[in-house]
């Protein structure tokens, strides 16, 4: 911040500008130093470390849920493939069971256990990926009860938080201003060219730049002394534009015409500062980083979310919801989900027409 000031300031409008920020380099330490009550320092570093391990938590049940939605995807395309090789298995089952019953002895038993067995392990596999999609979908839905509770206790912290370091920034700003924006006696000498008015009319505008320079120069004293002031994103003009300053016990001396074209006029006057809301934001942020810097760091809450409000990044996968829309999906899934009845052997179809082949043949 002294780098910029600094910089904004190698062309200063004013011969006294050096000297004021010579000045600044023995009060700067001082004032930029500030104390917090050990109590109140205790208890906010023991805020955020429990906000920190808050933000952990929420990160964890976070990756929890990307892996339980992994598994549903996962056992979802085995359904889809599944479904399909179960019910090839099926029907091949029962046409070789119709074949066999129409021509009793064509074709071995083995071939009739084996395509038994094969439908029975295809209905199985069915049942076990049907049983991992709905364990997946369980724990997504007991992950996303335990991320809402979770993240609800955070933003209780996070407020609570948030609330006690205002308090202490308001403070700790109240205090600098204190400080810093005291009346100062200022006396300067202001001339202004007549041109074309008469004396009384300049020595009215020579009055008037008297006591605009005189504002100017406290407030140049004041925007100077705030350098020690970490983190502001003003320049030094825009410093200044923020600073204006009130004048009190004004009194006006040697006036007088300089020459035939100008008026002079002295002013010694008490100047007060008065402070813009912009200014006053860059000081109260600084404060607060010096706070966050002290208690462990700034946490960026905007980056922390409830983790059952991520969406699933599968098209055919619907957003993981919060606990009451998520169960009453689970209720509606269940309602409408085909539920395979348990067969451990195909039903067996109608007999149909005896007939006789002189040479059967039958390829599978």
């Amino acid at each position: 911040m002294l780098a910029m000031l600094e910089k904004s300031s190698a062309a200063p409008r004013h011969p006294f500008m050096a000297l004021v920020l010579s000045m600044l380099f023995a009060t700067g330490a001082h004032a930029a130093s500030f104390a917090i009550a050990p109590e109140l320092l205790s208890d906010l570093r023991e805020q955020r470390v429990l906000l920190a391990s808050k933000v952990r938590e929420l990160d964890e049940v976070s990756k929890q849920i990307v892996v339980a939605q992994a598994d549903k995807r996962s056992a979802t395309s085995s359904i889809r493939r599944l479904e399909g090789e179960s019910e090839q298995a099926r029907t091949k089952l029962e046409k070789l069971q119709a074949f066999d019953r129409d021509n009793p002895g064509t074709i071995s038993r083995e071939q009739v256990v084996a395509a038994e067995d094969q439908n029975r392990q295809a209905f199985s596999a069915l049942k076990t990926a049907k049983e991992k999609k709905s364990g997946a979908d369980a724990r997504i839905n007991s992950l996303s009860v335990d991320s809402s509770a979770k993240y609800a206790d955070f933003l209780r912290l996070q407020k609570s938080f948030a609330r006690d370091v205002d308090r202490v920034v308001d403070t700790q700003l109240q205090e600098r201003l204190l400080v810093l924006q005291v009346k100062k006696e200022v006396s300067v000498t202001e001339r202004v060219a007549c041109g074309d008015d008469s004396i009384p009319v300049c020595k009215e505008r020579s009055k008037k730049a008297a006591e605009l320079k005189a504002s100017e120069t406290g407030s140049i004293v004041f925007v100077n002394s705030l350098t020690e002031v970490k983190n502001f994103k003003l320049s030094k003009e825009e410093l200044r534009s923020e600073v204006q300053a009130t004048l009190s016990n004004k009194v006006f001396s040697n006036q007088h015409m300089v020459g035939e074209t100008e008026y002079e006029t002295t002013i010694t006057a008490n100047v007060e500062p008065v402070i813009g809301d912009t200014l006053r934001e860059q000081m109260a942020a600084g404060i607060r980083s010096q706070i966050y810097d002290t208690v462990g760091g700034k946490i960026d809450f905007s980056q922390v979310q409830d983790p059952s409000q991520f969406s699933d990044e599968q098209g055919d996968e619907a957003p993981v919801k919060t606990a009451k829309t998520k169960k009453k999906q689970v209720v509606q899934e269940e309602e409408v989900e085909e539920q395979p009845a348990p067969r451990e052997e195909a039903p067996r179809p109608a007999p149909a027409p005896v007939r006789r082949l002189e040479k059967p043949t039958f390829t599978f």
